[in-house]
């Protein structure tokens, strides 16, 4: 899977708490006869044990999917004793109230041997009104406790369905899919100390909304349907009770010999009531589904389309084009240009057609130094200067976007001490949360030993959005044509602890994200001003323009298929970079030219920018097919070659219904002869095009695409 930056230099371990294996009491209770309460809907069973209030069994109504209950459980921490919990063993009989399709439960005081009788109703709502099973609690804390996090339902006996010999969670991964198997082996994120068996956690309520569980046929949709963000909603699965055989993480040996594991899954709200404070939540959903991925996206983006809303943009951001990305300084004050020279790179892009250049390094220490101060850096010139040099650019119609950065903050920056680090996201101790810098250019700092660490900042409080306003002004007095946020997708922490930041306690960093942004809009023009992100997760998508971030072999375009027309825009480096050029023509990505990894002049890779050029000349000329068309990813056709199936193709549908498909050959030494199959395809002629040759001609019914290239594909 492809990793982000900070993804691959923060891959830390996270150690939750234990619970999960079924206590005696409960094993006890599963083989006694219950009296269940029955909810169903025409893809989901759920039945609740009308003693404890618990899910007995959640099933899929076709047998696919067939889960057992594990209890509930509430995290109250006792005085000294962190690790405390509280379970339906610890609370009388619940009282519920149900029609044909809700259910109500109420748990009304708990008992604990360490704290005693606590005052704590949680009213718990079940519910199969839709396709799947949605969940929703109501909590009141008449306790002297805080209650750090409620687990309903807690589900276990998750096999693959029957036939099926792989099941994988999958999820938001820097703007594609990231996945986990699950079976014939189980990966262990989280880490042997931290669980009693192994684990995995897949965060929702932050950069994403929803996950899913796929096996070869099917798949379990797991929302957490909430766009403001109010809350982490952590899903854990669990490996019980252990490896068959722990060197190859395999599940089970697969002699019957030993007994079949299976994967359990608690949903844990880190919800943070505090005595004498109430909350409610949003609907969890749990929806079965039969396909591959695409279909439990659906159920997302079926949601998804009443709430979400577009924001205002440049007209040129919407349309084919294509950016240059240069750094002009690093960490390691390595001064590229001065900023005069800046008009040089625009002359270069008016040449090749590049649109816009993203300048990176450009304020006061260079790149990810001294951030989110966002002043001028003296060594390359005055600010005057660089204002010229944009309004020069921008004259020759190449756009100009500052780089900048508001989710952290340099520790070793001349402002942190007096100015940055109150603004800080603080743990529950009142320690900053610390951020892994970058090392750039010098042995020294590839080494490690003089990174620049930082904080991250609190984008949830409104100090801090008042506060960096400040900073984005700086840019849009430069005269910039936008700007591009790095790292706005990611934090370091989901909560902020801090009692001085003006916001709930603890405040869920994530929900700032959005109005930080839109806070930003208020000084500036939405349709002349570009707001771009580093992978811009979808619900911020409701106030970024754009995306950008870099894909590798195995890329999944997770968040073009949710979003088919969000402007997206992909690095490409190589000096013959064929195969990324078709990726983004693929996807419907603009490609962003970085020679030497943004150190470079366009003029370095001639060949990979005339590729680029055709191939967004083709894009323009056939726009109503492959880029005003919706993207559909692989669905309403099938690609064959030489006999096998062929996967390097995208399909995009017309508003007329007719359809295109790319077919791009991602080998660099084999040509692909290749058959297209559409779905109810038109009895009209097809015919095709290709970047070196736009004009159409018949569709042979098998063509043979040369290596590392493409082919468009045109329903009569």
């Amino acid at each position: 899977m492809t990793v982000s930056r900070r993804g691959f230099l923060e891959a830390a371990l996270t150690a939750g708490a234990a619970g999960l294996i079924p206590t005696l009491a409960q094993a006890q209770a599963d083989a006694t006869p219950q009296d269940l309460l029955v909810l169903q809907n025409g893809s989901a069973l759920v039945a609740i044990d009308r003693a404890t209030g618990c899910i007995a069994r959640l099933e899929s109504r076709d047998g696919a999917w067939k889960m057992q209950g594990a209890g509930m459980r509430l995290h109250v921490p006792a005085p000294d004793h962190r690790y405390h919990f509280l379970t339906e063993a610890h609370t009388g009989k619940p009282r519920i109230e149900s029609d044909a399709i809700n259910a109500t439960i109420t748990w009304s005081g708990f008992n604990s041997a360490r704290m005693g009788k606590l005052d704590i109703e949680v009213e718990q709502t079940v519910s199969v009104a839709g396709h799947g099973v949605e969940f929703s609690y109501k909590i009141r804390n008449g306790s002297g406790a805080t209650i750090e996090s409620y687990t309903y339902p807690r589900l276990k006996g998750l096999k693959p369905p029957a036939g099926d010999a792989n099941m994988r969670q999958s999820g938001w991964g820097y703007s594609g899919m990231a996945s986990q198997s699950l079976w014939p082996t189980f990966g262990n994120s989280v880490g042997y100390w931290g669980y009693d068996s192994p684990a995995q956690l897949r965060d929702l309520g932050t950069e994403s909304l929803f996950s899913l569980v796929l096996s070869d046929s099917n798949g379990i949709y797991l929302g957490y349907h909430d766009p403001a963000q109010k809350q982490l909603v952590q899903v854990c699965f669990a490996l019980m009770p252990a490896y068959a055989e722990s060197f190859e993480d395999s599940v089970a040996d697969g002699t019957g010999k030993v007994a079949d594991a299976a994967v359990g899954i608690d949903f844990n709200y880190l919800c943070f009531v505090h005595a004498g404070a109430s909350q409610q939540s949003e609907p969890l959903v749990i929806e079965p589904f039969h396909g591959d991925w695409h279909r439990g996206a659906d159920i997302y983006k079926a949601w998804r389309n009443t709430w979400h809303k577009k924001p205002p943009m440049p007209k040129w951001v919407q349309d084919v084009h294509s950016w240059q990305q240069i750094q002009i300084n690093s960490s390691e004050d390595r001064l590229l240009f001065p900023y005069k020279d800046l008009i040089k790179y625009a002359e270069a892009c008016k040449r090749y057609g590049v649109k816009a250049i993203q300048l990176t390094g450009w304020q006061l220490g260079g790149q990810d130094r001294d951030f989110p101060e966002h002043d001028i850096d003296p060594r390359l010139g005055t600010a005057q200067d660089l204002k010229d040099a944009i309004a020069a650019s921008q004259q020759l119609g190449v756009e100009i976007i500052l780089f900048n950065k508001y989710t952290w903050a340099d520790v070793t920056g001349p402002k942190y001490e007096s100015d940055f680090k109150q603004f800080a996201i603080e743990d529950p101790y009142g320690n900053p949360v610390y951020v892994r810098g970058y090392n750039y250019d010098t042995p020294t700092q590839e080494a490690g030993l003089n990174t620049r660490h930082g904080v991250g900042m609190c984008t949830v409080s409104p100090l801090w959005q008042k506060r960096s306003l400040v900073e984005f002004r700086k840019s849009v007095d430069l005269g910039a044509g936008g700007i591009l946020i790095d790292e706005c997708s990611g934090h370091p922490s989901p909560y902020c602890f801090s009692k001085t930041h003006d916001h709930a306690d603890p405040g869920p960093v994530y929900a700032g994200d959005v109005p930080f942004l839109a806070n930003f809009r208020t000084i500036v023009d939405g349709n002349e001003f570009v707001f771009a992100g580093e992978s811009v997760y979808d619900v911020q998508q409701q106030e970024y323009n754009l995306s950008y971030f870099r894909i590798h072999y195995g890329f999944v375009p997770f968040a073009r298929y949710i979003d088919p027309f969000m402007p997206m825009l992909v690095a490409a480096t190589g000096w013959d970079d064929r195969m990324m050029i078709n990726a983004c023509m693929l996807y419907r990505f603009s490609i962003s030219y970085e020679p030497r990894n943004f150190h470079g002049e366009l003029d370095e890779m001639p060949v990979t920018l005339a590729y680029g050029q055709s191939v967004d000349d083709l894009r323009r000329r056939y726009r109503e097919w492959v880029w005003d068309a919706e993207f559909r990813d692989t669905i309403g056709a099938k690609v064959m070659a030489d006999g096998a199936p062929f996967y390097a193709y995208s399909v995009f549908r017309r508003q007329n219904g007719r359809r295109a498909v790319v077919l791009a050959n991602m080998s660099d030494k084999k040509a692909a002869t290749c058959e297209v199959i559409l779905e109810s395809a038109s009895p009209a002629p097809a015919t095709y095009v290709t970047p070196e040759q736009p004009e159409p001609k018949p569709w042979p019914g098998k063509l043979e695409i040369a290596p590392a290239s493409a082919v468009v594909y045109l329903e009569g």
